[in-house]
């Protein structure tokens, strides 16, 4: 088997799991949740997942610093850009339900940037490369806080971030594979790459996949 195909055997095989955790999550939010869920537990959980998004914004702004410094990293730069701000309103929709559920939500300038992982060096696909296994690790955690989550909204709320995270590593992973590249239009339709924060919270339907049209089919 070629090399070809074995990297996009790997890249389906990516794709795949991503779609299975956005279905995970989902199916995890839809669970009946106690009458009597531990408020304190439950802001616990959703600081553990403002963190980690706090994290991954901390890690955009330096690869965004470094990306911006040649030409070739300007697209890369302008996508990751794109996810920033969305792991922003996260934080933003996080620290709102947090404080709902009578906790103090983690701020942005106590959480330090995680440290370089073992064997990184600077340059577009390694950041690539960095960024997918963020989206991939901060995922998979929090679809396994959403088992400890007893309150109705906070785990909606989780379950909508897991879907866009999901969303942001399949992106990330196909561009670090090589798999997809940056087309003549990317740069300036890169709002539309993941084109919502959330997947769907019905408190805040403009910010969610709830309020993207269906496409439209040529003739």
């Amino acid at each position: 088997m070629s090399d070809e195909h074995v990297s996009r055997r790997k890249a389906l095989t990516g794709g795949a799991a991503a779609i299975a955790g956005v279905t995970a999550a989902l199916a995890v939010s839809a669970v009946t949740r106690s009458a009597h869920a531990d408020n304190a537990t439950d802001a616990t959980a959703l600081n553990a997942v403002r963190t980690k998004a706090y994290e991954i914004v901390a890690v955009y702004d330096a690869a965004i610093g470094f990306l911006m410094s040649s030409p070739e990293g300007a697209t890369a730069a302008a996508l990751l850009g794109h996810f920033r701000q969305q792991h922003r309103d996260e934080a933003e929709r996080l620290g709102t339900q947090v404080t709902a559920l009578g906790g103090t939500p983690i701020t942005e300038g106590s959480v330090n940037a995680p440290a370089n992982p073992t064997g990184f060096s600077r340059s577009i696909p390694n950041y690539l490369k960095y960024a997918a296994n963020l989206e991939r690790q901060a995922s998979v955690a929090n679809v396994a806080r959403l088992n400890a989550i007893g309150n109705k909204d906070a785990a909606e709320l989780v379950a909508a971030i897991v879907g866009t995270q999901t969303q942001h590593f399949t992106v990330l992973y196909l561009l670090a594979r090589g798999i997809a590249g940056p087309g003549p239009m990317a740069a300036s339709m890169l709002n539309e790459i993941v084109p919502r924060s959330f997947v769907s919270i019905e408190a805040a339907p403009a910010v969610s996949l709830t309020s993207v049209a269906d496409l439209t089919f040529t003739a």
